[in-house]
């Protein structure tokens, strides 16, 4: 009796033990489980029109462009001091080359009608005027091979007059392979870093390619907008071919994510759809979109990159 009393009182001890370790485990896992249970109820890129407001997410739909071919450049603002140089030798060459040549003619009329001159002053007279033209020949030949025959051309003077009053000259450089259409006569240039491009005129091809970009260079000259030597700048020729219709949206519109171009577009049931796509250009109107965008789509043009952040916090966004 003794015996089965204390096998009873030992089975209810190791239920009493097996209950506890079940319902000890209980709530140690439910907290855990409901947790996850909640965030995979809980969308963060579903939200409803007031929440939308409240987190100052602006949708739009996409704007129709046209575009037409463009060449893109890099360049930076040069120096002018060796230029306006080479200029003022040159016209002070043809200042002393002038003068000469009326003293050889005045000194061989002279001569001619026995008046007292020698014919060792005209030979003197001859040696200077040869002189002279030597010396405007070598400053032309030293500005030619320097800034290009273009800019050592008829249009000289008319150059020096504009550095005067304040033009900057700059040297814009192309990829290799990219070339304008035909001899371009103006480019839009803008400060590296801006997107307020200025026209520019072009002087010519610049005599001497880049080391680094091995493309077609040409020099330009800027006007009304002074800008101090070296400055970066960027350039857009206008290109061969036809205008193009294509899709733009703010470039705020984009978010960037392991390598890939994204955009979040407004989906059923207030829920939105991170997309990818491939961008184009950049113009005063947005960036183009190539693939990944229909023009009924709503698009999240401002707090795309707030919807990125609220993904990958709860690991929703998918491995790229």
């Amino acid at each position: 009796m003794k015996k089965t009393l204390i096998g009873i009182i030992i089975g209810l001890a190791i239920g009493a033990l097996g209950m506890r370790l079940l319902t000890g485990a209980g709530p140690a896992e439910k907290p855990a489980e409901a947790a996850k249970a909640a965030a995979k109820k809980e969308n963060p890129l579903q939200l409803n029109a007031a929440k939308r407001d409240a987190a100052g997410i602006v949708l739009a739909r996409p704007a129709s462009a046209t575009l037409t071919p463009e060449v893109k450049g890099f360049g930076r603002v040069l120096d002018s001091t060796p230029l306006i140089a080479l200029m003022a030798e040159e016209e002070t060459a043809r200042t002393a080359l002038a003068a000469s040549q009326k003293e050889l003619a005045r000194l061989k009329q002279l001569f001619a009608s026995d008046t007292n001159v020698s014919a060792q002053a005209v030979e003197a007279a001859e040696a200077a005027e040869a002189r002279d033209r030597v010396a405007v020949d070598s400053a032309h030949r030293r500005l030619a091979a320097s800034w290009g025959r273009d800019v050592a051309g008829p249009n000289g003077k008319s150059l020096l007059a504009a550095l005067e009053k304040g033009a900057a000259l700059a040297r814009v450089d192309l990829m290799p392979g990219d070339a304008p259409p035909e001899a371009p006569k103006t480019v839009a240039v803008a400060l590296a870093g801006s997107d307020e491009p200025f026209p520019a005129d072009v002087l010519g091809l610049a005599p001497v390619v880049d080391p680094q970009m091995q493309g077609t260079s040409f020099l330009v000259l800027v006007r009304e907008h002074p800008l101090p030597a070296g400055a970066p700048l960027r350039s857009t020729f206008a290109g061969a071919g036809h205008a193009e219709s294509v899709l733009v949206i703010p470039r705020s519109a984009v978010v960037y994510h392991q390598g890939s171009s994204w955009i979040y577009v407004l989906g059923e049931e207030d829920t939105f759809e991170r997309k990818i796509v491939s961008l184009g250009r950049i113009s005063p109107a947005g960036v183009a979109v190539l693939t990944g965008l229909d023009p009924d789509h709503q698009v999240v043009t401002t707090g795309a990159q707030q919807l990125l952040s609220a993904e990958l916090q709860v690991g929703m966004a998918p491995a790229d």
